[in-house]
């Protein structure tokens, strides 16, 4: 048997060899096996069993990292943070050794270990263990290999006592002496004392010749991710640990033969070939374990699952329909059809196992909505479950909104459910809290992320490297807009002239990024994924530390092969806006809003959706977003909770681009009438305006047309979106030949009648699946009562089956899970319902929990309602938003001292103190600072107050807060909230002086960059209000050498009228005043003698307003933003003085003229400040 050991990607900066192809490589060199023995990590070992399967032996090691005390640091900060003293002690060097697993128990000792290295107390940059430890354990069930490269234990000077002492512990028959004989001094002098140990100690000396990549043109490869994980520069001296070396590709077996032979002569140490061959089989006969898929563990949620879930289930059922949710209460007509989808829903979690998971979710969400964690309505497709709506898991009908169950779990698959949950994401801790302790720590952990490199971070990191200049390497965001990202960056060359540029000036660079793509970046963790587990989880896998948190080691695509099933745990900001909501509601009104009771009905929220009032309205606030809603809100039919959920799923870059969403829009305004792919689909489709929208369209259309049982349907589903070719190509003829075969028309029990597809399959009650005339035939029982045969109908042509398969394949993968719209709709219309019924409790709420950047949105939207939000007022406002009726019936809201800048938490408490001491209320200035505590509320605190108009109410004679003139400090010091342009203090001079000023700086900047004619000049009129700020020139610039005096039309059409200026008013300049050339960018020294000279012109002409209109404009006044998420906004700069509107590059126009709504939007608001 020959093997070969490998350490692949998992072991970052250590190789550059993928688990996948290492076994195909390995095969194609002749080896029978492959040993694994990455650094502190045991997760390859299931890529590489996958790989392998049946033809190769996959040995699972690690090479563990062993120091003398690797709690010490650990110590060392706790007696810090005492001020407490340490005993003196060495921290000792890191040595390691490679453990290979034999036995079940191997593999546990080893989960058991890297546990324990992984322990807040242990875990220092790296998981670490104690000789102790590993020697405690590692001779039950593991082969100890003292390994001859980097770190290892020969290079310690009382190595002979280490070893001694393991031997001692576990005995020499599982131990082995390792020689890589590589050909160099380093390896030479570790290699002759393994050999002289091996025979001193009587330990048995094997040979390796580890492989880190896959060929010798690969071997810089491993050197390059090594400095790209620890950010080292190619040309930095003493880059790598040890010299270069280019033979640890995957070399055929003569290769090690020939470097034990060359390694004995230039030594002179007697080394055998056994080491070689016979060692290593036996090494590799003794390692009996393999990696196997292992069965699901659940925790045991009750002694009868099954029973105990239907009794649930039941009591729940009968709730639901008596009750009234979301306005509706199925009629006793239906209560039939929820019966019979419980009970086949039952039988299906019955026969796969999974009642406990059911009820393991419905203890957590009832732990959640006990404790008063809000949840969210339901999530994915678990909200097509009718199980999980009787028992509280989701408050989604299915039936009611025709969703599901196989979408969520195929009744023909043993796939384990998924449920995703949505929490309060402020209480969010609370929930992982509650599974740590119902459960136990030992059985309770997130799952893993790992990053891998893209065609994009792999360009930028090796860019980096080689220190490429940023100019150069910013065409890495030209391959993030890129739809598809499974192309390698020598075929984007291809399609990409910028990256083709890129690729010839940077020859090195490119060649390493084309190599390192696809390798491994990074771990992470999940932002939600959770385990809970049914045994200790060491007995599946070791816990690994992310942070302060604990995680699985293997990839959450391996957890159901594991046997361990994830729940996703997710934080949604706005259930917390919901919850706040209702509690302004109940301080307000008295009532209890329950938000699962309002009806889907309810016009003056639809006529809300219809006019696009929904700002801070989740999912739906985006500008492009709330268009789509007019437009659907101005269709031939009135908007309805059904479009609002068709609104969700259209409004992708799928469904979009494919012309799904034109479609739907042009027939619901009435320009178009629906397609049809068939009259039988068109009931299916009418919801959808003709678009098969929805991923349960599609499965309920191959029932329909062609007989499939609903679990074929979801593999339909599952293959194109996956773009599964192979299963795409069966599952197409299957459907094409499926679909020639007709329907039949029955007679049912109760004498109704039925069209059925003739290749339908039902199960009868023997177990078997037939179709309906097979049963009839057999005499057995059908799941429904038919008595006879009435009739028969021709299926579809050939042709037309192939077309109708073929618009599936096309638009399936642009299709969406209709279970999770209906369920995200629901929290949109809650959101929407609270903000038509309650505006100022949803605007309070909204301002208290959505981030900075929504502020001014929301701010401005509140006016549209008769909502102002006004400063702080010391007697009304407090650590939150307070809302006040007014005299006239008017509602405001006061923000909170929070609002103003140097603010904490800790001032607002101490000025509420302080009220609260005088009585509520305080009547004058004087008696704030006698009863406020200083320390907590100092006076630069207080000024600020004082200069936003906190005090105006009890300061006589003082402005009002509302008063024009505090505009400059209330922007100054409560940012977003203020959506008033503070008004120019100071004239906008151009006067000769300043003009000639500007003059001299231009021909200053020509000399010194060396533009001469290129230097494009700013435009002046003769009477500026405002500064116009570009990103660079262009050719139409060229022609005059005066930035927008010629071209431009439809931007300069655009600022005459909606910004309401004349050339004259407009001071027209661009950061870089230069056409860029056509064969290469501005270099990174270029843009930086750019920006210095656009700020010292804005320093000189000291505009009152600034258009900026572009991301380098934009960024010379906010570089903490990205600048898209700034656009349409403004703000005050008090440094300069100055009012920033920012806006975007003009020349986006050409390609999407929609955007010119948005940019009249911002001129209109320019042109209204300036004109006051």
């Amino acid at each position: 048997m020959k093997a070969l050991m490998v350490r692949t990607d998992f072991s970052l900066g250590e190789s550059a060899l993928k688990a996948e192809h290492a076994v195909k490589v390995a095969k194609e060199a002749g080896y029978t096996a492959v040993i694994s023995a990455d650094t502190m990590n045991i997760a390859s070992v299931i890529p590489l069993q996958r790989a392998a399967g049946d033809e190769m032996a996959v040995i699972c090691g690690v090479k563990l990292n062993v120091v003398d005390d690797p709690t010490y640091e650990y110590r060392a900060k706790l007696a810090k943070e005492s001020n407490g003293c340490m005993e003196s002690l060495e921290r000792g060097r890191n040595y390691c050794f490679t453990a290979l697993i034999k036995n079940e128990q191997g593999y546990r000792d080893i989960c058991e270990l890297m546990t324990l290295a992984n322990t807040r107390e242990q875990f220092y940059f790296v998981p670490r263990l104690a000789l102790e430890q590993l020697a405690a354990t590692y001779a039950k069930g593991n082969i100890l290999l003292l390994t001859s490269d980097i770190g290892s234990v020969f290079q310690r000077p009382d190595f002979a006592k280490i070893i001694s002492a393991l031997i001692t512990a576990g005995g020499r028959e599982n131990f082995y002496s390792v020689v890589y004989p590589h050909p160099t001094p380093f390896y030479d002098q570790i290699n002759v004392r393994a050999m002289k140990v091996a025979s001193a100690l009587k330990i048995e000396p094997v040979a390796f010749y580890p492989a880190y990549y896959e060929g010798v043109d690969d071997a810089d490869i491993k050197d390059i991710a090594h400095m790209v994980m620890n950010n080292i520069k190619v040309d930095q001296p003493h880059r790598l640990r040890i010299p270069h070396q280019r033979d640890n590709a995957i070399n055929g077996r003569r290769h090690l033969l020939q470097a034990l032979k060359e390694f004995s002569v230039r030594m002179g140490v007697s080394v055998s070939a056994a080491m070689a061959s016979t060692t290593q089989d036996s090494i590799v006969k003794a390692c009996e374990w393999r990696w196997h898929e292992m069965a699901p563990a659940l925790p045991k949620m009750a002694d009868d699952e099954p029973a105990t879930l239907m009794k649930l289930a039941v009591a729940g059922l009968r709730k639901r329909l008596s009750n009234k949710e979301f306005g509706y209460t199925p009629p006793a007509s239906e209560h039939r059809v929820y019966v019979d989808r419980l009970k086949y829903e039952m039988e299906t979690l019955t026969r796969l196992g999974f009642c406990g998971y059911f009820l393991m979710v419905r203890d957590l969400m009832n732990h959640s909505r006990e404790t008063g964690i809000p949840v969210g309505p339901g999530r994915g497709s678990s909200a097509g479950s009718l199980v999980a709506w009787c028992i509280g898991i989701t408050n989604v009908d299915p039936i009611r909104h025709g969703l599901l169950f196989e979408r969520f779990i195929n009744p023909e698959r043993l796939d384990l459910p998924d449920a995703d949950l949505d929490f309060s994401q402020a209480r969010r801790h609370e929930v992982i809290e509650y599974l740590n302790a119902r459960y136990g720590e030992e059985y309770v952990a997130g799952i893993p992320n790992f990053t891998y490199l893209g065609a994009a971070s792999a360009l930028r990191d090796t860019a980096r490297i080689y220190g490429v200049d940023a100019a150069d390497m910013a065409v890495s965001k030209e391959l993030k807009t890129l739809e598809d990202d499974s192309l390698s960056l020598s075929e984007l060359r291809e399609q990409l002239a910028s990256l083709d540029k890129y690729a010839t000036k940077h020859p090195d660079a490119f060649k390493a990024a084309s190599k390192l793509q696809n390798l491994m970046r990074g771990f992470g963790r999940h932002a939600a994924g959770m385990i809970v587990a049914g045994v200790p989880l060491t007995e599946r896998t070791p816990v690994e530390r992310r942070g302060d948190a604990r995680c699985i080691a293997f990839d959450k695509r391996y957890c159901e092969a594991m046997g361990l099933i994830k729940l996703d745990v997710l934080g949604l900001a706005t259930l917390d806006l919901l919850d706040s909501a209702k509690r302004y509601i109940k301080e307000s009104t008295g009532k209890d809003i329950n938000l699962d009771a309002i009806p889907l009905d309810d016009r003056k929220v639809l006529d809300g959706f219809a006019a696009g009032y929904t700002q801070g309205v989740f999912q739906l606030e985006s500008g492009p977003m709330r268009k789509l809603l007019k437009d659907l809100g101005g269709g031939i039919e009135p908007m309805s909770f059904k479009t609002v959920v068709a609104t969700t799923a259209l409004f992708r870059p799928g469904p979009i681009q494919s012309g799904m969403l034109d479609d739907y829009v042009a027939v619901a305004k009435g320009f178009m009438p629906p397609q049809s792919l068939h009259p039988v689909l068109d009931e299916l489709t009418a919801e959808t305006n003709g678009v098969i929208l929805y991923q349960e369209q599609t499965m309920n259309a191959t029932r329909l047309l062609a007989g499939f049982t609903m679990a074929e349907a979801d593999g339909v589903r599952k293959a194109i979106g996956k773009k599964d070719m192979e299963k795409m190509k069966s599952m197409g003829e299957k459907f094409i030949v499926q679909a020639q075969a007709g329907w039949i028309d029955v007679v049912m029990e109760d004498g109704t009648a039925q069209r059925i597809h003739r290749a339908e399959h039902f199960k009868c009650e023997d177990g078997k699946l037939r179709t309906v005339e097979e049963a009839l035939d057999a005499g057995v029982k059908l799941p429904m009562a038919v008595v006879s045969v009435t009739g028969s109908h021709p299926g579809l042509s050939e042709t037309k089956a192939s077309e109708i398969w073929q618009a599936f394949e096309k638009n399936g993968a642009y299709q969406f899970n209709k279970s999770h719209s209906v369920a995200y709709s629901l929290i949109s219309y809650q959101s929407m319902w609270l903000k038509t019924h309650f505006p100022a409790e949803f605007f309070a709420a909204a301002l208290t929990i959505l981030g900075e950047d929504k502020h001014q949105g929301l701010v401005k939207d509140a006016l549209t309602y008769g909502i102002r939000v006004l400063p702080p007022d010391i007697n009304m406002s407090s650590n939150r938003i307070e809302i006040r009726t007014l005299e006239d019936g008017s509602q405001v809201l006061y923000a909170p001292f929070s609002a103003v800048k140097g603010c904490s938490e800790n001032g607002c408490q101490a000025i509420m103190r302080a009220r609260e001491k005088v009585g509520g209320k305080f009547e004058s200035l004087a008696q704030f600072e006698e009863a406020v505590e200083k320390r907590a509320c100092n006076s630069r605190v207080r000024e600020s107050l004082q200069k936003v108009g906190a005090f105006a109410s009890i300061e006589p004679g003082s402005m009002p807060a509302t008063d024009p003139v505090r505009l400059r400090d209330q922007a100054e010091l409560m940012g977003n909230l203020v959506i008033d342009a503070v008004k120019a203090s100071r004239p906008f001079e151009m006067n000769p002086k300043r003009s000639a000023e500007v003059n001299v700086l231009m021909t200053r900047m020509a000399a010194e960059m060396g533009l001469g004619d290129e230097l494009i000049r700013p435009s002046i009129g003769i009477k500026p209000k405002i500064m116009v700020i570009l990103d660079n020139a262009n050719g139409n610039d060229a022609r005059t050498g005066y930035f927008m005096e010629n071209g431009y039309d439809d931007f300069k059409a655009k600022l005459l009228v909606s910004g309401d200026l004349r050339m004259g008013d407009l001071y027209v300049t661009g950061v870089c005043k230069k056409v860029k050339d056509k064969e290469k960018d501005y270099t990174k020294d270029e843009i930086g003698q750019f920006i210095d000279f656009m700020r010292e012109e804005i320093n000189l002409v000291r505009p009152t307003y600034v258009l900026t209109c572009g991301s380098r404009a934009t960024s010379l006044f906010n570089n903490k933003s990205k600048p898209s998420d700034l656009v349409g906004r403004k703000e005050y700069l008090p440094d300069l003085d100055v009012t920033v509107f920012y806006g975007f590059n003009p020349n986006i126009l050409y390609f999407r003229p929609e955007e010119g709504e948005k940019l009249e939007a911002i001129l209109a608001e320019v042109a209204e400040t300036i004109n006051k």
